[in-house]
């Protein structure tokens, strides 16, 4: 139970439902996927993971599972850590603080 002193690192999401969106959008414009070439080449590995999912999951209005962050980091060729290592960074921040 928190006691309301408690810092919560979840606090600057601005909203968001996820970390990663911001990074799967650098790594798929730095290969110079479109939002459809990700979502086809999601399908092809096997990951139903339409246009309008990606553009959702970039602008944080949508939430993104484990399978299918490994999938889009498949794809992306980085792993998942690279999709994370921002927010991870940051949550080492606020526990050294």
């Amino acid at each position: 139970m928190s006691n309301g002193n408690a810092r919560n690192p979840y606090k600057d999401l601005d909203g968001k439902r996820n970390v990663t969106g911001s990074n799967i959008n650098y790594y798929r414009t730095k290969k110079e996927y479109s939002v459809q070439q990700l979502s086809d080449k999601l399908i092809m590995l096997g990951l139903d993971l339409h246009r309008q999912s990606i553009f959702l999951i970039e602008s944080g209005k949508r939430t993104v599972s484990d399978y299918e962050l490994a999938a889009i980091a498949e794809v992306l060729d980085i792993t998942p850590n690279d999709l994370l290592s921002e927010y991870t960074k940051h949550l080492k921040e606020e526990k050294n603080n």
